[in-house]
């Protein structure tokens, strides 16, 4: 069975309390949105929800696979307001996450642990999506 440094395993903690954070959060939003062009953007806080969930399922899996204890205490959830100020929200959770698996990722491949730099990777691609489907419906 592959362990992890401590380092390691509180990065995919962070991590993990960032997806956590961040599923509720959107689908916050997706509940308590209002205005004329919400329906159009309900869709997409719930898809992406959905997808957070996955992440905090992988991280948590693997978090317990390197023999650590996967957190179950999210970062800091916003809610409520406009919906812009929730899309600004969102979208500065989804630059802190990639800012954040950009250093794991690093973390990872100095451990040479080449499963957690690929988990962490692949994340990092969905967080990029995000945070671009974030700036599009920003800038309109």
């Amino acid at each position: 069975m592959p362990k992890a440094s401590k380092k390691l395993l509180d990065a995919l903690n962070e991590d993990l309390a960032y997806e956590l954070a961040a599923l509720t959060q959107y689908m916050w939003h997706h509940v308590m949105g209002q205005g004329l062009e919400f329906p159009a953007i309900s869709s997409m806080f719930k898809d992406i929800s959905i997808e957070e969930m996955k992440h905090a399922e992988a991280l948590a899996e693997r978090i317990d696979l390197l023999g650590g204890v996967p957190t179950s205490q999210p970062k800091a959830i916003k809610r409520g307001g406009t919906l812009k100020k929730m899309l600004q929200e969102d979208l500065e959770g989804e630059n802190t996450a990639i800012a954040l698996y950009k250093q794991h990722i690093a973390l990872a491949e100095k451990e040479k642990d080449v499963v957690t730099r690929r988990l962490l990777e692949s994340i990092l691609g969905d967080e990029e999506g995000h945070a671009n489907d974030l700036e599009a419906v920003l800038a309109k």
